[in-house]
């Protein structure tokens, strides 16, 4: 791996001290999975980098303010992607947003395909097909294929709409879900850059909050656009049949 940030030696004992966090806690870290391996130049001999400590000082952030279990915070890590140049500031303005994403839900660990396929009523073949089209993401490892929470909500409501009777022979198939899935892209693009160019300047801390306000409000007025825009083509369609 790389010595990340700065490019910084550590030892074990500077590690402790940098943190506040016992050996024995990183080591736990480690063979979780929530920390990357440090580079071993000899047997017995390990050498820490900046990305440890900030690594280090994230999780236990994360814990001790957002009482957040270690399952979750490693699908976060995995989520952000952020490399060895996260700092503290932005990996927790990145929990703040990605916390607040679904209506304030916390983000738990993936899920099985073969489970949610089970508790949903749909099959593996169809969640695969909508992965395939980019409608969710279906992550592969060693336990086989899963979904990140965000998506496993996505099926659920999926599912319920088909116990309300909209079947794929009727065409609410697989491509009627991408086509809102195309929407929301298109949309979220738009909304990304106008936010960037707007926040930009803005404090990590402060624009998240910002962001994760206006979400929420943002999500509101799409669904009552949404719902106006059905009712408007409802009586067009409605009109013109009784002409």
């Amino acid at each position: 791996m790389s010595e990340g940030v700065g490019a910084v030696t550590l030892k074990m004992k500077d590690l402790e001290a940098r943190t506040g966090v016992s050996r024995e806690s990183i080591h736990f870290y480690l063979r979780e999975g929530l920390l990357p391996e440090p580079a071993r130049p000899k047997r017995n001999v390990a050498h820490y980098s900046e990305e440890h400590v900030v690594r280090i000082k994230v999780i236990k952030r994360l814990q001790e303010e957002r009482f957040l279990p270690l399952g979750v915070i490693k699908t976060m890590f995995n989520d952000a992607d952020l490399g060895s140049d996260a700092t503290l500031d932005n990996l927790a303005a990145f929990e703040m947003v990605f916390v607040s994403l679904l209506n304030g839900d916390a983000p738990t660990a993936d899920r099985s395909l073969s489970e949610v396929a089970a508790q949903s009523g749909l099959s593996e073949a169809e969640l695969m097909e909508l992965g395939e089209l980019g409608v969710i993401e279906v992550n592969k490892s060693g336990n086989g294929p899963g979904l990140p929470y965000r998506d496993t909500a996505i099926i659920e409501q999926w599912a319920r709409l088909r116990t309300l009777g909209f079947a794929r022979e009727s065409g609410y198939d697989a491509g009627f879900l991408k086509r809102y899935a195309d929407s929301m892209k298109q949309l979220a693009d738009a909304e990304v850059d106008m936010f960037l160019e707007a926040f930009g300047n803005t404090g990590t801390d402060e624009a998240a909050e910002i962001a994760t306000r206006g979400i929420e409000v943002a999500n509101d007025i799409l669904t009552r656009l949404h719902t106006r825009a059905l009712a408007q083509r409802l009586r067009e369609r409605v009109g013109s049949l009784a002409d």
